[in-house]
């Protein structure tokens, strides 16, 4: 294979998505063979394809193919939907995943693509398996939004900064590698693609690693005792955090991807 192996320090928790189009970018930029950007795709935990839905070889080489091909991450939330566009059964997987890739060919939306997992017990303690679900774009759908405006660096360290100095503690560490046990089923770990500027992986994994903490923070609430109002500020600051790392870690895959179309 074309990657060496990582140390796991150097392994970086990402959203499935966001790892298969950091591969895909790679294999567009003639980096590496489209087999062995599939199976980086997959990421560094033992991940395996699930039977059935699309064969990553082929959606990777099948971009090449399609005129203009643009993919683009989005990662929606209920109420926040923007950069999806159908059909509703798309939508609802993605809003499901907490994630999906969207591809537009020629300024027209083509289709979504959808990470599932699939349940298994495996005796031999390998990782998850995954289907990728590919969904048709509805015929003349328009076209999905910029996925950010080009300032989600400058939010994500301004809200850094507030949460710093805000006297609630959030015990959160986004300078320190997030270890495996806490990254969850629907994201893995990858290296990154070594092309990748220093700004922009920097961005990257902050935004990466700020993300998944606030996550873990606001699924599992405070342990402490608390008062009322100082539980709400937390959750709003975590909230925040979490909104602004979002939208740079889209902005972030988004950069790499125009750098290799460009």
């Amino acid at each position: 294979m074309s990657q060496s192996p990582t140390a796991d320090r150097d392994l970086v928790a990402l959203p499935r998505t966001a790892v298969l189009l950091l591969w895909s970018a790679a294999y567009l930029r003639g980096d590496l063979g489209p087999d062995d950007a599939a199976e980086l795709a997959y990421g560094a935990d033992r991940s395996r394809p699930a039977p059935g839905g699309e064969d990553l070889f082929d959606w990777m080489t099948s971009l090449r193919r399609l005129p203009l091909a643009a993919p683009r991450l989005v990662l929606p939330q209920p109420g926040r939907i923007a950069g999806l566009v159908g059909p509703p059964p798309a939508i609802a997987a993605a809003l499901q995943a907490e994630q999906a890739v969207v591809v537009t060919a020629a300024g027209l939306a083509d289709h979504t693509l959808v990470p599932t997992l699939i349940p298994e017990d495996d005796p031999h303690g390998r990782g998850a398996r995954v289907r990728w679900e590919r969904y048709a774009a509805p015929l003349g759908a328009s076209l999905a939004p910029p996925a950010s405006s080009g300032t989600a660096r400058t939010e994500l360290l301004t809200a850094l900064r507030r949460a710093a100095d805000s006297s609630i503690d959030l015990d959160l560490v986004p300078d320190e590698p997030v270890e495996l046990a806490r990254v969850p089923a629907d994201w893995t770990v990858t290296g990154l693609p070594r092309h990748l500027a220093g700004r922009e992986a920097h961005l990257l994994v902050l935004a990466a690693r700020t993300l998944l903490l606030t996550r873990s923070e606001l699924a599992e609430g405070s342990q402490q005792t608390v008062q009322l109002a100082e539980a709400q500020r937390r959750r709003a600051l975590l909230a925040e955090l979490q909104d602004a790392a979002r939208q740079a870690l889209v902005e972030a895959v988004e950069r790499v991807i125009h750098h290799e179309a460009g």
